[in-house]
């Protein structure tokens, strides 16, 4: 069969991010013997005339759309990706009978609105490799695929719950503009692992990828990075597991592999402060890391007991030490704004910052609700938001202890006096003219790394 997929994501900020889950597809797909053809639109200036020309040249016997996002999860200025979503669905509607497919990660978050909003044939909650392959079966075959875990048919709001993928493919880059991505977003992505088995109450990694850890094969990994710098000329990754440094001893592994093998690559890696050790700091430096992004959440230890970390502000002291001792450049990622959260205990943090004085502060305001979270059920009892609400809209949790207005003021004002703070809501020390500018000079990595080096805090507009 040909099929297409289609990466609906259109987001350029902070990164542009290339769609690994369709890669992903992609190969489980090409492995039975189907012909598939990709196309991206975050690098479509005009999405309907590429659509169309893509099904005159390739005319698909089905069509899969990954969703990634289902909005910028910025507030003040949340952006919902719905319309642009729906635009594409009526192009496809307009121009091919062939039958249309949603899946990603945004359409898992909330499988059954979405089906009953968009008009399309299936949709696959979770990870889709097998998935899509069974429904594809079944379309060839002309039999229903109700009763395969993880799809859904239009019409019909029941679906069995999908089953964990076990071992983890692998990717097919060829899909992907690998080497536009690290020209204009600064690095490429690769993912190790899945599953997450911490309980933040506002996170949807469980509900994505299940509670128990599923790791790829470390001589794989290695051989993908090898593969990347060898054919893609990548020089800088950014691995994309929600926690790179779980379980530790993998993380051991995998660098103690990275190093054996002489892979030369830069990268970035999303790490929580409770497992970072000296050795695996010293590892990941030796490994090529660059630099850190620590999801810290709070400086308050009571607020991080509200989110339920599963970690204090010792452990994150700890953690910005060991960046510091072998070297490597460290963001200190913030939530303001939830459950219990008051003006006393943001300058809490704010204070923190300071003592730490990492490379760079990112603070995001609010957080957004999502269905089935925990966070979601404290909004439910709190009366910010209906038990019926499909959450289809970004709806962001604000503490009545301290309300938006209050939160934005003092946000901004710390943000302004310090340097290397980062508020993208408010567009301090970040804006699309600012991040493509800089991706101009050839720039690799995270651009938080160059947020300490600037003078002065900018906020949009600039001057």
């Amino acid at each position: 069969m040909q099929i297409l997929l289609i990466s609906a994501n259109r987001e350029r900020m902070p990164y542009l991010v290339a769609p690994l889950g369709l890669a992903y597809i992609a190969g489980a797909l090409k492995a039975q013997g189907h012909s598939v053809r990709a196309i991206d639109l975050c690098f479509c200036s005009d999405p309907e005339g590429d659509l169309i020309r893509v099904l005159e040249d390739f005319p698909p016997d089905l069509i899969g759309i990954s969703l990634r996002n289902l909005d910028n999860l910025t507030y003040p200025s949340s952006v919902s990706y719905l319309p642009e979503l729906e635009e594409v669905v009526e192009i496809l509607r307009c121009r091919t009978s062939s039958p249309i497919v949603i899946g990603g990660s945004g359409f898992s978050l909330a499988p059954v609105p979405l089906m009953q909003r968009l008009d399309v044939d299936y949709g696959i909650v979770g990870e889709g490799e097998r998935s899509m392959v069974k429904l594809v079966r079944s379309w060839q075959e002309g039999i229903s695929p109700q009763g395969i875990p993880g799809v859904l048919i239009k019409g019909k709001d029941e679906f069995l719950p999908p089953h964990p993928l076990e071992p983890l493919g692998d990717p097919d880059r060829n899909v992907l503009d690998n080497r536009r991505y690290l020209e204009e977003g600064g690095m490429a992505n690769i993912q190790t692992k899945r599953g997450c088995p911490f309980n933040c109450i506002y996170c949807t990694y469980p509900l994505l990828e299940g509670k128990r850890v599923r790791l790829r094969d470390v001589g794989e990994v290695v051989r993908e990075l090898k593969q990347l710098q060898g054919d893609q000329g990548v020089d800088y990754v950014y691995f994309v597991d929600d926690i790179f440094n779980f379980p530790p001893d993998y993380t051991e592994a995998l660098c103690r592999e990275m190093i054996a093998q002489g892979v030369k690559i830069k990268w970035t890696a999303f790490v929580n402060p409770r497992f970072l050790t000296p050795e695996i700091a010293q590892l990941m430096a030796r490994a090529g890391c660059e630099g850190v992004e620590l999801g810290v959440d709070s400086g308050s230890a009571q607020i991080l007991r509200n989110y339920g970390k599963g970690f204090g502000v010792e452990d994150i002291v700890r953690a910005c030490r060991l960046c510091r001792e072998v070297d490597l450049n460290f963001a200190l990622y913030l939530l303001l704004g939830g459950p219990g959260e008051d003006a006393r205990s943001v300058q809490e943090t704010f204070t923190l910052m300071d003592r730490l004085a990492p490379t760079a502060v990112i603070i995001m305001l609010g957080i957004r609700i999502y269905p089935y979270t925990r966070l979601q059920e404290l909004a439910v009892r709190e009366g910010m938001i209906k038990r019926g609400d499909d959450l289809l809209e970004p709806k962001f949790y604000i503490s009545p202890l301290i309300g938006p207005e209050r939160l934005i003021e003092l946000v901004t004002e710390g943000a302004m006096q310090r340097r290397g703070w980062i508020v993208p809501g408010l567009e301090i020390n970040i804006s699309p003219r600012l991040m493509e500018g800089i991706r101009k000079f050839g720039l690799r990595g995270p651009l938080w790394e160059l947020a300490g080096k600037m003078k002065r805090a900018r906020m949009h507009p600039l001057r």
